[in-house]
């Protein structure tokens, strides 16, 4: 493995067989946007991610079977407001051309495009102001190819893969590169390849760290790890401060023995049980309750409605046995809601914390956040921009874990809470909820305080920090 160092830094030697830091002049690109291909309509089939000009689709396994794109506004767009992504009929940019902005195409198909499977290169260009969603943070940018020494067919990694077959290398990642891209937190990142699927089976983790602007690996056959090529999933896991929503406008330390007016208990089935006592809620949750797609909606949760931007919070306190399983959740509809929990020991996940989002007919496993089955509290916390859903964990509510990014279509209003599980055929589980916290940015928060009267008024104006005090007494 290669580390190339950061201008004025000295490389790094190497820290294990065929893993090499150091160089000069070499950065990730910071794109204005970053374009989503998929196979099929509706977003199905293999994927790739474009940042830069391609002059001939084939050279990402591409050519004319582009169906359906999404398209983000990258970290420099603010830069080129007016930039689109052109596909065009014939390589090296000729023929008839479609110019798309920030937004999603879920059928090229369609009449109004009439663009169906000709897409043979792709750039970018200026076109009138566009407006869409944002792709979020790039902290790294993950470069893979089929063949030693990066050769072949490159693919790119901005975010966790749970499948490396979606983008077209399952079992067949021979090199790769990693780059610091443009939001790279300064307490270093870290790259995980897994040998199995959903983040599973022997691991190969790269630290990346400050002084390292690019870190090689040539040929996988020359690490200690014998991989073999089979990468079947990989995790980018970086710490944050997370402060963007910081004042609380509700915050509900379940004190009491009477449940708050504006949460709703939804229990389907009548398999689980809540009671608010010594100062947590707890959820018991008989074994095959589930909150799945398009087959079993039985798990209990406590909700409440809620609009725009938020970050929602909890703190759960983990036992040896590990029998606790639910966690925070975003609801609007059978067909659309997102998920981030601490599993528990019995589970596959093995007590480590799980993000998926899930819409009609499917799932999809967004990121996983390890490390933290061992903490005594465990911190959980989930952001929304719009579509846009941001997970993290923490074992003390300062430094956060990335458990992901996806984008999920859901209409105002939506539903926050918390929920417990107990899938398949595990033991029953006992989930304790210290507190459930609601926060607004700053600037935002007397708005809804406003909007809201009265039920705003008794809720205590807590940061963060504050709340753990008060739960510390």
């Amino acid at each position: 493995m290669r580390r190339r160092a950061a201008r004025h830094e000295r490389a790094s030697s190497r820290d294990r067989a065929g893993v090499v830091r150091g160089g000069r002049g070499m950065s990730a690109t910071v794109p204005r946007l970053v374009v989503e291909v998929f196979e099929h309509t509706n977003y199905r089939g293999r994927s790739g991610t474009i940042l830069e000009p391609i002059r001939f689709t084939r050279d990402i396994a591409f050519q004319d079977n582009i169906s359906s794109v999404k398209v983000y506004r990258g970290p420099a767009f603010a830069s080129a407001p007016n930039q689109k992504v052109i596909l065009w009929e014939h390589r090296d940019y000729r023929g008839r051309k479609l110019a798309l902005g920030p937004g999603f195409y879920p059928n090229l198909h369609d009449v109004g495009y009439s663009f169906p499977d000709r897409i043979s290169s792709i750039n970018f260009g200026s076109d009138l102001n566009s407006s869409g969603p944002e792709w979020g943070a790039v902290p790294l940018v993950v470069e893979v190819y089929p063949q030693p020494g990066f050769g072949g067919r490159k693919g790119v990694i901005l975010r966790d893969i749970a499948f490396t077959r979606d983008i077209g290398m399952q079992d067949n990642i021979q090199s790769f590169r990693i780059l610091k891209g443009p939001d790279f937190p300064r307490d270093g990142c870290k790259v995980i390849f897994y040998e199995h699927i959903d983040f599973q089976g022997a691991s190969l983790p790269i630290d990346v760290m400050a002084r390292d602007a690019v870190i090689e690996v040539p040929d996988m056959r020359a690490l200690p790890e014998r991989f073999e090529g089979k990468i079947s999933s990989v995790r980018i896991e970086g710490w944050t401060g997370s402060s963007e929503f910081s004042e609380a406008v509700f915050y509900d330390e379940f004190d009491g023995h009477q449940m708050r007016r504006r949460w709703e208990w939804r229990d389907p089935r009548g398999h689980g049980q809540w009671s608010e006592s010594q100062g947590y809620m707890q959820m018991n949750v008989a074994a095959g309750v589930d909150l799945w797609h398009g087959q079993n909606f039985d798990a209990p949760r406590l909700i409440q409605r809620i609009d725009g931007d938020f970050a929602i919070e909890t703190r759960m306190p983990v036992t040896s046995q590990l029998k606790e399983h639910g966690g925070l959740l975003v609801w609007k509809d059978r067909g659309a809601f997102v998920r981030l929990e601490k599993t528990s020991g019995p589970h596959a996940f093995n007590g480590d914390v799980r993000f998926e989002r899930h819409f009609p007919g499917g799932y999809q496993l967004v990121g996983r956040g390890a490390g933290l089955k061992n903490a005594k509290h465990l911190y959980l916390r989930l952001e929304r921009r719009g579509n846009r859903f941001t997970g993290y964990a923490s074992d003390d509510a300062v430094r956060w874990l990335s458990c992901g990014e996806t984008v999920q279509g859901m209409r105002d209003p939506v539903r926050v809470g918390l929920h417990a599980l107990c899938p398949g055929s595990i033991p029953p589980t006992e989930t304790r909820f210290d507190y459930f916290g609601i926060f607004r940015r700053p600037h935002e928060a007397s708005h809804y305080r406003r909007r809201d009267g009265r039920r705003w008024a008794q809720t205590p104006q807590l940061s963060t920090l504050t709340a753990l005090r008060r739960i510390a007494r």
